[in-house]
């Protein structure tokens, strides 16, 4: 039976309070990573660290803005402080608002491309050398099947955002190797794709812990698309209602 093991290795999930973070942390902690969950809503992560701990999980909450490179290179000297490391990555953490094009102001836009893209940049950037120096390190970045083919909500700072992620996720994979493995994760799809149902937290986890594990090992500067194919759809039809009427699965990515 092949098992995953992250026994001894320590893993930052930011935006890992809640939804596909939380998630994300819970799955890589179960397999005996300890967590180091880096959010700005810190109530909320001391919550989910809590149950995290309930459940034997080595876990600590950082009060973390992704989009000051400061604090996320605070992010990385607390990490190692605390555990003594860091070989997991994963950059969660990102947001967006509804508005039209048309309706969009710069400041919205700019505060969108700093969290989705600056925010991964500063991390990334934070934790390359401590990952270089040990040799064995994995970065994911939840991008989103907007940055795919399939602007599925959100406002156009976050579809160029994603896009750009993927971006930077190809660029790192190829600067940071060997040492350290870069890939990007994309969450989608809904209930009218070949698996009939919208994308979960669990399904989001899995495939982070698939690309952090040994198993994906040759595996760098790629994709994943988590969902169920639902890109191979044509444009459902929730889009072309208001967006507070899209299904709530929409809401975590």
């Amino acid at each position: 039976m092949v098992t995953i093991d992250l026994d001894g290795e320590t893993a930052i999930v930011t935006g890992g309070a809640q939804g596909f973070g939380r998630e994300i942390a819970t799955r890589l902690g179960e397999a005996g990573s300890n967590i180091v969950i880096a959010d700005v809503q810190v109530e909320k992560a001391e919550k989910t660290a809590g149950d995290l701990r309930t459940e034997g999980i080595n876990t600590e909450v950082v009060d973390c803005d992704v989009t000051d490179p400061a604090s996320a290179e605070a992010l990385v000297e607390a990490t190692v402080e605390r555990f003594g490391g860091v070989e997991i990555l994963v950059n969660n953490a990102g947001g967006s608002t509804t508005d039209h094009f048309t309706e969009l102001d710069f400041d919205t836009w700019f505060d969108g491309v700093s969290l989705n893209l600056s925010g991964p940049f500063n991390c990334s950037k934070a934790v390359a050398s401590e990952m270089r120096e040990h040799g064995h390190g994995r970065i994911v970045n939840i991008s989103s099947m907007a940055g795919r083919n399939v602007t599925v909500h959100g406002n156009a700072s976050y579809t160029a955002s994603k896009w750009g992620l993927i971006g930077l996720s190809k660029h790192t994979a190829r600067d940071l190797g060997p040492d350290v493995r870069v890939n990007a994760l994309c969450p989608g799809g809904g209930p009218n794709g070949p698996l009939g149902h919208g994308v979960t937290s669990e399904d989001v986890a899995n495939g982070v812990l698939l690309l952090v594990s040994d198993l994906a090992g040759y595996v760098n500067g790629t994709v994943l698309e988590v969902d169920g194919g639902g890109n191979l759809n044509e444009r459902p039809d929730y889009l072309e209602k208001p967006p507070e009427e899209w299904p709530d699965f929409l809401q975590d990515q």
